[in-house]
């Protein structure tokens, strides 16, 4: 049987895919697992995490690249991949370089493409940049489209794309999210000693907490920095609010902080990048959340925290259509106005399946096989990692 080949690039993608990864793994498909590294620490993290070794990696990085250089070596590295494996389909996930390229070359070499959390649409093309129009080119040349939601499914309809090649699933970052907290839960693996130390310290001393990440390519220019100080401003008025912020290593991101002395205020927490797993226990930990991420908004949302959005527009607009995110870009009066809401209103909440079940890979893993990709008999598959516990919700209070 030709494999499932699985390409990712970066830490999202690879967070994103593992449950793909497992829940074709545990049906008894081949699969093949390509690494553009694209990011290269970043994601050999999650693959440390999860215990997976790709099975080629593509050594795309190199100190100051840029779009130009991602692109052409994907596309000129895979080519020999897709040639030598031969697979019966290649998924990419989401709105990456890696994937827009990946998904390009199957597209040039005629394999079928699965583009995993297809439908994310902001109607802007430089909002996000560049992955508005990766997904938009993504969307143009796949095969089947694995929606999160019914929006995102609605969204491909009015592009023209096909109904029977559109399959609402939910976001596997859900599923991941899932996986994660299990093992944390279980002890298989434990938060750093620092932020876990932070965390019990807010506890005993009944301070809210809040998770603040800002990157965007779009703040560049002084956006960043005006989200820093309204996070200063609102950390100076609110004693009672610890912020645990790690930064984004990227000079603009760096210069910021150093511009509104961010790491003078004792109630903000500044620290390195976090692995997921650290990731994961600070978000079932904290109150409320400031990001511009898009994984964090669904992962937070999941958990039923909500999110003051740190972009302009969003791809991800449902959680703001249900009352659980506002967006806020980056204006310092509207991002304080946010977080007081949030502020005077925390509570404890509990999981939001807004995003899905945490089962979407099994999803995915049934569509293939219901449109042939895959030979199966049966499509009973218990899930990787999945845990019985007297709660029905992946989410449990600490």
């Amino acid at each position: 049987m030709k494999p499932i080949m699985l390409v990712v690039g970066t830490r999202p993608e690879g967070i994103k895919m593992m449950p793909v990864y497992f829940a074709l793994k545990q049906a008894g498909y081949p699969v093949y697992l390509c690494s553009t590294t694209q990011h290269d620490t970043l994601l050999s993290e999650v693959f440390s995490l999860f215990k997976v070794v790709p099975d080629c990696q593509l050594g795309v990085m190199k100190e100051g690249q840029d779009l130009f250089h991602i692109t052409t070596t994907v596309l000129e590295r895979i080519k020999a991949i897709y040639e030598a494996v031969n697979p019966s389909c290649v998924l990419v996930q989401g709105d990456t370089t890696t994937a827009m390229a990946a998904g390009l070359a199957a597209y040039y070499k005629q394999i079928p493409l699965g583009h995993v959390e297809a439908g994310l649409r902001t109607g802007d093309k430089c909002a996000p940049f560049p992955e508005e129009v990766n997904r938009q080119l993504i969307g143009s040349i796949a095969d089947y489209h694995f929606a999160p939601t019914s929006f995102a499914l609605a969204n491909l309809l009015s592009e023209g794309k096909k109904r029977e090649s559109i399959f609402c699933v939910g976001n596997t970052v859900v599923d991941a999210l899932r996986i994660v907290q299990e093992k944390i839960d279980a002890g298989t693996v434990k938060p750093r000693a620092d932020i876990e130390k932070a965390v019990a310290s807010c506890t005993i001393m009944g301070q809210k907490m809040a998770l603040l990440t800002v990157h965007r390519r779009e703040s560049f220019g002084g956006g960043i920095e005006q989200v820093l100080w309204a996070i200063k401003t609102f950390a100076l008025e609110h004693p009672d609010v610890f912020f645990f912020y790690p930064f984004h290593p990227n000079p603009h991101v760096l210069d910021a902080i150093k511009q509104i002395n961010l790491g003078e205020i004792e109630n903000i927490f500044i620290t390195e990048p976090l692995t997921y797993k650290d990731l994961v226990y600070l978000l079932n930990s904290v109150h409320f959340v400031a990001t511009d991420s898009g994984g964090i908004q669904e992962e937070a949302v999941s958990l039923g925290k909500p999110v003051v959005i740190l972009r302009e527009k969003s791809d991800r607009v449902e959680a703001v259509w249900e009352g659980l995110a506002v967006l806020a870009g980056t204006c310092p009066s509207r991002i304080i106005d946010a977080l007081t809401t949030f502020y005077k209103n925390s509570q404890k909440a509990s999981s939001v399946s807004l995003y899905g079940d945490g089962h979407a890979a099994q999803k995915i893993v049934r569509v293939l096989e219901s449109v042939g990709i895959l030979f199966k008999d049966s499509c009973d598959m218990p899930f990787i990692y999945a845990e019985k516990s007297k709660d029905s919700s992946f989410k449990k209070e600490r």
